[in-house]
């Protein structure tokens, strides 16, 4: 018997020559698109919030109050004992929008609906419609239709010092600029026990 060396064979016996094989991988383009779609709103939504909702300038110092709720990411207005800001940039004098007799503060309204414009072009954009999708889809079946959207909201960081009148002002203009919701910054006391 003869002693072949082991590999396939043909019916006569003969070795067969192996044979190349081609091996084409195909990868899925869409897949991998669709894949590091999802990877990058995840990274961005992830890293862009910081958990800080405003920051407080040192020289204001806010109201105490036992009784709060939860303040969500808006516009800041600073009323400052010196000064007014909104969103950290100067709008104007305190003492000025204090003694004048309009009630609205112009600066602050124009820039105020500057923001609003800028809010509604960037909720039309296709990158904030997917991450509405995914918050909708986080929060399961209670999703929040009606809520208004955060470039209508406004929130007021007053000086305990400052008087309401300058406030009521702040709050006018900014109603009339087209604000649906106004939120006041304070400091939450700590919550005594009941019996104490």
């Amino acid at each position: 018997m003869p002693i072949h060396v082991p590999g396939h064979r043909n019916r006569t016996g003969r070795q067969k020559k192996p044979v190349k094989r081609n091996a084409v991988a195909v990868l899925s383009l869409t897949a991998m698109v669709d894949m590091f779609t999802v990877l990058t709103v995840f990274l961005l939504q992830n890293y862009a919030s910081t958990g800080e909702v405003i920051a407080l300038p040192k020289e204001v110092k806010l109201p105490e109050a036992h009784t709060v709720k939860e303040l969500k990411p808006s516009n800041v207005v600073v009323i400052a004992p010196d000064k007014i800001m909104l969103n950290s940039e100067f709008i104007a004098e305190f003492r000025t929008v204090k003694e004048q007799n309009d009630w609205e503060v112009e600066s602050l309204k124009s820039q105020v609906i500057k923001l609003i414009e800028e809010g509604r072009i960037a909720e039309s954009n296709l990158g904030n419609k997917v991450r509405r999708a995914i918050e909708g889809a986080k929060s399961g079946d209670n999703p929040e239709v009606n809520e208004i959207p955060q470039y209508k909201k406004i929130t007021i960081q007053a000086d305990k010092k400052v008087d309401f009148l300058t406030v009521k002002k702040i709050m006018y203009t900014v109603t009339e600029a087209g604000i649906a919701e106004i939120n006041f910054a304070v400091i939450k006391l700590p919550d005594t026990p009941k019996g104490s």
